[in-house]
């Protein structure tokens, strides 16, 4: 065989056992059967990797190991329902970065640490539910029940596993997450009011609808659900229900520039100039150094056939930062 020949089959062989190598490594989210079974292979000659650690499963040099660590643990935090909720806190780090076999690992050291705390079976939960394994999640959600008596524990876990999601940007997950929370706990109106919201988000109006009006239902007098079924309302250019939901937030809260602003927003859509000029001159008082409110009313100024009154006010927005030099040339402000 030529040098060259050799050469390449060495190469070949090298590629060919980097990329069975990766092949078999831990998938954090499978996508298919395949790496379904690929992490069956991990965990079967892993137990770190499975909830409570394959029940035990361990080896003598594992329950060793376990051993040594729990001493450490305790010499450090002298409690281990404390040690639990380091581990867990860090189990929750590597959720949150998508690190889900070092997430696995935290999670049973708090488990190791203190099997009747609850938190774990949560974090068990979370990473199956993660992975596409929703029949086993759930198991792992009704032990994590089961363990918090007072159900204190449960809804902040629920909250801050959906709160994850919602950093990471996956809706759907996110929905689901607050979905759990609000079945697991009706009166609720936190889950609700982002499940209206992000319902909205995906467009599904029925939904959105429905989870504003529980929450309204479960806490009249938040003005911030009213914004956000205002808001929904004037995507769908329903003005008027728009309008009156801006002006309920307004009732509730009568320094919430953002109703005042998105009621504004509305008039103007609505043609109502000289009454949006009434609540963009409101935001001013409310937040004078934002300039764009001075854009919004000189637009008001000029639908009304104002201009000089839409020039000043381009000008006062202008001293205040804004870019409005072109918007002032097409009007023909001086």
């Amino acid at each position: 065989m030529k040098v060259s020949n050799i050469y390449k089959l060495i190469v070949f062989i090298i590629a060919f056992g980097l990329t069975a190598c990766n092949f078999m490594n831990y998938k954090n989210k499978p996508q298919n059967e395949s790496d379904v079974n690929v992490n069956k292979w991990n965990e079967a000659n892993n137990t770190n990797l499975k909830p409570m650690y394959d029940n035990m499963n361990r080896t003598s040099e594992q329950r060793l190991s376990d051993q040594k660590f729990i001493e450490t643990m305790m010499e450090d935090s002298g409690d281990k329902t404390i040690a639990a909720k380091k581990m867990a806190n860090r189990g929750w780090y590597y959720f949150f970065h998508n690190v889900i076999d070092t997430a696995m690992f935290r999670f049973n050291q708090s488990w190791l640490m203190d099997s009747t705390y609850a938190e774990s079976y949560f974090g068990f939960a979370a990473i199956r539910e993660y992975q596409g394994l929703n029949k086993e999640a759930e198991q792992f959600y009704q032990l994590a029940y089961k363990h918090d008596n007072t159900d204190t524990l449960s809804e902040k876990i629920l909250h801050k596993i959906a709160g994850i999601k919602e950093q990471q940007k996956d809706t759907l997950a996110l929905i689901t997450a607050f979905r759990r929370a609000y079945n697991k706990f009706p009166n609720d109106g936190s889950a609700t009011g982002k499940l209206g919201f992000f319902y909205s988000a995906i467009n599904k109006p029925d939904s959105a609808i429905k989870y504003y009006n529980i929450t309204i239902e479960l806490d009249p007098e938040y003005e911030q659900t009213y914004i956000n079924r205002g808001d929904y309302y004037f995507q769908q250019q329903k003005t008027n229900e728009a309008i009156n939901d801006f002006t309920t937030a307004i009732k509730k809260n009568t320094k919430s520039i953002s109703a005042y602003a998105n009621r504004a927003n509305a008039l103007m859509f609505d043609k109502q100039y000289k009454e949006a000029i009434i609540d963009l001159k409101q935001c001013i008082l409310l937040d004078p150094k934002y300039p764009d409110f001075h854009n919004a009313l000189a637009e008001c100024y000029f639908q009304l056939n104002q201009n000089d009154k839409g020039c000043e006010e381009l000008n006062i927005g202008i001293k205040k930062g804004g870019q409005f030099l072109e918007t002032k040339k097409e009007r023909n402000c001086k």
